[in-house]
């Protein structure tokens, strides 16, 4: 819970989680999703560049004035418009949120719910919970289009406006379906892990040796070099391991498996505190490598699914710059990220 309140951003998170459920059964399964496609057309391969009601707006000015400084929506096309609900009074820096909706005559009614297509969360500098409201039914592919196409333009203004008192914005995203993914790892000897099999092997995971450091950073500007940054990005975080004997590594892994699959240790009775201590390094690398399977655009067939929010950010020029332990302690989280969200910083 300490390293919950280190991170105000997550309360509202929590709080806002049962405002957005009665928000998507506002939605028609049907008409949302076609009149979204309709009128963007953008699929998970369109090109990603800054929504036009952002753009321009870039400056050497350290302090650049919020696009909501008319008035509280911004009308994105015909269709759609953007509309800010601040959380905390008249603060325009704190609490609050950013929603996609249609442009039509009922938001100008403030009996009648909004309409919401999809929403993202802000406190201060720092983005979070990106979220498609519209209900889906059909594949991956179909949801991914939607995701991008609606939460593109909102990111873009809503990086815009966290930025006007100066600081670097930031971005916290989910890391859904890390517990499954290190959980199909482990059944499988640790294959698709590098952190799991060197740990299940009782090997040292990879330590940065000098001419690892110097191979990463000539290959930081070589074209077509991205899975190679991965990895040595894997091998950077996986070097904060310290395994001192035998035991530490048996410890660890038990307590990853805990976490992963939500079955206590040996000789506890609940996954607590105590677990997510002893695996904290662990389950802070294996989140890392996680997050690096996120690409863009969204490969929808590669098998990886709960990343697209990490690809939203990257795709506006965001980088993994570290893992939150414990950023959430919401019960459903735990179960399927063991709490673990990425830290992004928009470069």
């Amino acid at each position: 819970q300490g390293l919950l309140n280190n991170h105000p951003s997550m309360h509202h998170l929590l709080l806002y989680s049962h405002a957005t459920a009665a928000a998507e059964r506002l939605i028609s399964s049907g008409s949302s999703r076609s009149f979204l496609r309709n009128t963007y057309k953008r699929n998970i391969h369109a090109s990603h560049k800054t929504h036009q009601a952002a753009a321009g707006k870039r400056n050497k000015d350290l302090f650049t004035p919020s696009p909501f400084k008319r008035s509280d929506k911004i009308n994105i096309d015909d269709k759609f418009t953007v509309q800010r609900d601040l959380r905390e009074g008249d603060n325009t820096y704190g609490i609050r949120r950013y929603l996609l909706l249609p442009r039509t005559n009922d938001n100008d009614d403030p009996t009648l719910k909004p309409n919401i297509i999809a929403s993202i969360n802000a406190n201060k500098n720092i983005l979070f919970g990106a979220q498609l409201h519209a209900q889906q039914s059909g594949s991956d592919e179909d949801y991914i289009a939607d995701y991008f196409a609606a939460c593109e333009p909102l990111l873009d203004i809503a990086k815009e406006d966290a930025s006007i008192n100066g600081q670097q914005v930031q971005a916290l995203a989910a890391l859904n379906g890390l517990c499954s993914w290190v959980t199909e790892c482990l059944d499988r000897d640790g294959e698709g892990s590098e952190v799991l099999t060197s740990l299940l092997h009782g090997e040292q995971p990879n330590t940065l040796l000098d001419n690892d450091k110097e191979e990463q950073v000539e290959n930081r500007g070589a074209s077509g070099s991205s899975n190679r940054r991965a990895r040595q990005n894997v091998k950077s975080q996986s070097a904060k391991i310290i395994l001192n004997n035998e035991s530490d590594r048996i410890l660890m892994l038990d307590a990853i498996r805990a976490i992963a699959t939500g079955i206590p240790r040996p000789g506890h009775s609940v996954v607590g505190q105590g677990t997510y201590r002893d695996g904290v390094e662990g389950w802070k690398s294996l989140a890392w490598e996680y997050s690096n399977l996120a690409t863009v655009p969204v490969d929808a067939s590669n098998g990886v699914t709960g990343l697209e929010e990490v690809s939203l950010y990257k795709s506006r020029d965001g980088e993994v710059a570290k893992i939150e332990h414990l950023a959430s302690v919401e019960a459903g989280y735990l179960k399927i990220a063991g709490g673990a969200m990425a830290r992004m910083f928009f470069v």
